[in-house]
């Protein structure tokens, strides 16, 4: 039961965390509108059309900001998300759309519900990665697909900045569990929790909005401009900011 009770713990303080961000800010937008455009695009090359036409769902939606990645591939779009005030704020922001409260390990859907089930830069912050990816194979239909995009830990910044061995990390503006993740990590627990097909592709060109602590914050167009430059000189398909990984469930058992 402990490793039970420590998942619960280590998902309720993330969930306190996006809780605080939301309430003091009025939103979660962590994004320039480039970097949505650029995560959209990686989502069209790398999941067949036909698969988000059986619906989408997106763990770890925020406050709705996310869905700009799926709104013109899903025709049914289901976000979920950990975080009370995200999930309240995306309803005020979109009230059209179906928004739920609920934990990534133990999904409140049927399954073979979905032809996508997405995971919105949410991965890193789950302790248990296994469990949620067994969850959206569950309520994946056959041949549905898993997306997901997630810090990379080969990207300097983050390996720098965001994870927690390095002598230079930044606790400001980090969630508890929070870390980047290496693609051959990403790659192992798909297969592990029996996706097929899988592939990666390293992506830089999203720009942040915003960043903390103020000293990053200060640099951040240096840094955007950089991560730029990464994209367009093709480093970032081993370097990039984020690592983009999408698997298959079988069409049969």
């Amino acid at each position: 039961m402990g490793g039970i009770t420590d998942n619960r713990d280590s998902l309720q303080a993330e969930a306190r965390t996006f809780d605080a961000i939301v309430r003091e800010k009025g939103d979660f937008n962590p994004f320039a509108d480039r970097g949505w455009e650029t995560l959209r695009r990686r989502f069209e090359a790398m999941i067949p059309a036909e698969a988000a036409a059986f619906g989408l769902l997106d763990v770890g939606c925020g406050s709705g900001q996310s869905r700009r990645v799926y709104r013109a591939a899903a025709a049914k779009y289901v976000g979920l998300d950990l975080s009370e005030a995200s999930v309240r704020r995306a309803r005020e922001l979109d009230s059209r759309q179906h928004w739920l409260r609920g934990d990534a390990l133990a999904l409140p859907l049927a399954d073979a519900s979905f032809g996508v089930v997405a995971f919105s830069s949410v991965l890193h912050h789950v302790p248990d990665r296994q469990a949620a990816l067994r969850e959206a194979v569950r309520v994946l239909r056959p041949g549905g697909w898993v997306f997901a995009f997630d810090p990379n830990l080969l990207h300097p910044a983050m390996a720098m900045f965001r994870h927690p061995r390095s002598p230079f990390y930044l606790k400001a503006g980090v969630s508890p569990d929070e870390q980047p993740l290496l693609p051959s990590v990403l790659r192992r627990e798909l297969a592990g929790a029996g996706l097929i097909d899988i592939r990666q592709r390293c992506q830089s060109d999203i720009p942040y909005r915003d960043v903390a602590p103020r000293l990053i914050r200060a640099c951040l167009g240096i840094y955007n401009r950089a991560d730029w430059m990464m994209e367009k000189t093709g480093l970032a398909r081993w370097f990039g900011t984020f690592v983009v990984t999408v698997g298959r469930k079988p069409a049969m058992a």
